[in-house]
């Protein structure tokens, strides 16, 4: 049974191979049909092209040759006309450039591959064009994409810069409204506290560029309390000592106050800062200096009403701790501060120090307290004297103002007596002496007399010392040098090279803005000193102000008041102003 069934199969086998090659024959042959019957529809559709483009060569009277010469012509013209080539005269050194470009070598080598093979490498082909062209597609959309979002970064920087400048504005029109109102009532009358402790800044303390703002302002109000402002006078007191006087509920309305001030110059700062690019520095803005120190003084004198005043528990233990800081500069108080944070810092978490003995940490937290508040104090005290000081220049140029018109509205005048006289002919004398060429103002210098020029009087005893504490009045004064040019000095010096400077006078400037009477004027005095070269000039005013000494050369004041002697006591300041004698050399 087994070898009829082995023959069957081989049998079966032998049958299905020869129907599989008949059908792939078959297959072959059906392919093959197919590809010559399209290759006769195309070669029949070019004899018809042909056949109708020989009608109208026909019809024109032309021949195939010369058609191609009549478009190769044409082609040729128009390569001409447009970049200037010929068939001689072309950067390719081509001949035929006028002539269709035929790729001979493909036709060639595509002629040799079997109609199958030549249409799978078209496929290919076309499916590798396709691919570039979505390729290319992409690369578009994509440069696309990234030029619309450079151009919406740009967009969104130009509205950041807009923004910045936005906000700068805005802080600066909150912060000048609220100068505004604070000169509004300072000018009506109504000041608040924080209005007279803002009034010496609203005075001194805009910047030249604030106030080129304030006039470059196309449209200006027709009252403007900041102008009216400049008719008042300087606050001579203190901040610090204006405070002790105001009560408990006038304090916290004054800190409320003072952190508005604070927080839209902070802002304004902030803001210009950043428009300018530059970061400033609160160090470097005195105006906020000036507000941080308010706030903190403010603090401390708030603690001190709500703990009683003169006899509660903050004043006894702050009157021992104040004492340590009598007589230090600056530099000594920053470094003792730094000490008390070390300190400090080092016993945070035991309240033994290293050899054993108990570290009390509320005590020296007040310390360390009252020291900031008292390194605030002198912050007030420095800026509040820089503001006396503009104040006391703006009386200066007011007077020389005043002075110099009466001078050209009585000008053409004839000077009578003696001491009218006298000046005229010193002037002239003083002119004459001149040598040519030179002006008489020629190296005039006004330098700062400073703490090396005071005398130290030691300590003095005063019948008011028991009621009022002695303090020193604040000043500023000033040398002034220049060249004498007298017959010896015309004679060995020129402009070129001048004489040796010599002091010509000085200015005097004292504060007296808490004295006790208000109608005794202060009084100076001169005294001998070490040597017939110097003598001592002596202040002296009355309570609360020590007297104040300083030392000068000896020699003749020339008490002339064209000569530009001045001694008046105005608004609480002294000013003593004078210039010697004229040395007169005689062989």
């Amino acid at each position: 049974m087994s070898m009829p069934l082995r023959a069957s199969r081989r049998t079966y086998n032998r049958v299905s191979s020869d129907i599989v090659e008949i059908s792939s024959s078959s297959s072959s042959s059906s392919s093959s049909d197919e590809e010559d019957k399209r290759q006769r529809i195309a070669e029949r559709k070019n004899k018809l092209e042909k056949i109708k483009l020989m009608k109208k060569l026909s019809a024109k009277g032309e021949t195939l040759e010369e058609r191609e010469e009549r478009k190769a012509k044409k082609r040729e013209a128009v390569i001409t006309a447009e970049f200037g080539y010929t068939r001689d005269t072309n950067p390719f050194n081509d001949p035929n450039l006028p002539e269709q470009f035929t790729w001979k070598k493909r036709e060639e080598k595509v002629a040799t591959i079997e109609p199958a093979k030549r249409r799978k490498t078209d496929q290919k082909y076309c499916i590798e064009e396709i691919q570039k062209v979505r390729k290319r597609r992409d690369d578009r959309d994509l440069e696309f994409e990234e030029r619309e979002r450079l151009k919406a970064e740009e967009s969104r920087m130009k509205e950041l810069e807009n923004y910045d400048e936005w906000a700068r504005k805005e802080e600066e029109f909150h912060l000048a409204q609220q100068r505004q109102r604070s000169a509004i009532r300072l000018v009506e009358g109504r000041e608040k506290p924080v209005d007279v402790l803002a009034k010496n800044l609203l005075l001194f303390g805009l910047t030249d560029e604030e106030k080129k703002n304030r006039a470059a302002v196309k449209y200006q109000e027709r009252y403007n309390a900041l102008d009216e402002l400049e008719t008042l006078e300087a606050e001579l007191e203190e901040p610090h000592v204006f405070l002790r006087d105001l009560k408990q509920n006038e304090l916290q309305e004054l800190m409320l106050d003072v952190d508005a001030f604070r927080m839209l110059e902070r802002e304004a700062s902030v803001a210009a800062a950043r428009h300018g690019g530059v970061r400033e520095t609160d160090e470097d803005n005195p105006v906020l200096r000036y507000w941080d120190a308010l706030h903190l003084v403010t603090l401390d004198e708030i603690k001190f009403v709500n703990s009683g005043g003169d006899g509660g528990s903050h004043s006894l233990v702050v009157a021992d701790i104040q004492k340590l800081f009598e007589g230090q500069s600056v530099s000594a108080l920053a470094k003792m501060r730094s000490e008390v944070e070390a300190k400090a810092k080092g016993h945070a978490s035991s309240t033994v120090d290293s050899s054993g003995a108990s570290f009390d940490v509320d005590y020296w937290s007040t310390v360390l307290n009252q020291l900031t508040v008292h390194l605030a104090k002198m912050e007030l005290s420095e800026i509040h004297s820089k503001m006396l000081v503009r104040q006391l220049e703006n009386l200066e140029r007011r007077k020389e103002d005043l002075s110099r018109a009466a001078a050209n509205a009585t000008e053409g005048t004839v000077a009578t007596g003696t001491s009218a006289v006298k000046e005229e002919v010193e002037g002239s004398e003083a002119k004459a002496l001149l040598p040519k060429g030179i002006e008489p103002d020629f190296g005039n210098l006004e330098e700062e007399l400073g703490l090396t020029d005071e005398v130290d009087l030691g300590a003095a005893s005063y019948a008011w010392q028991e009621k009022y504490r002695p303090r020193k009045p604040r000043y500023f004064n000033r040398v002034k040098t220049g060249y004498d040019w007298n017959k010896y000095n015309q004679t060995h010096y020129d402009h070129d090279n001048p004489p040796p400077k010599t002091v010509q006078g000085y200015k005097f400037n004292i504060f007296y803005p808490d004295l006790i009477d208000k109608t005794t004027t202060p009084q100076y005095f001169l005294e001998r000193a070490d040597s017939d070269q110097f003598c001592i000039l002596r202040f002296r005013a009355g309570p609360p102000y020590e007297d104040i000494a300083f030392k000068l050369e000896n020699r003749q004041w020339n008490r002339s008041r064209r000569r530009g002697f001045r001694c008046t006591f105005e608004r609480g300041v002294l000013s003593l102003y004078f210039n010697f004698e004229s040395h007169w050399y005689r062989r």
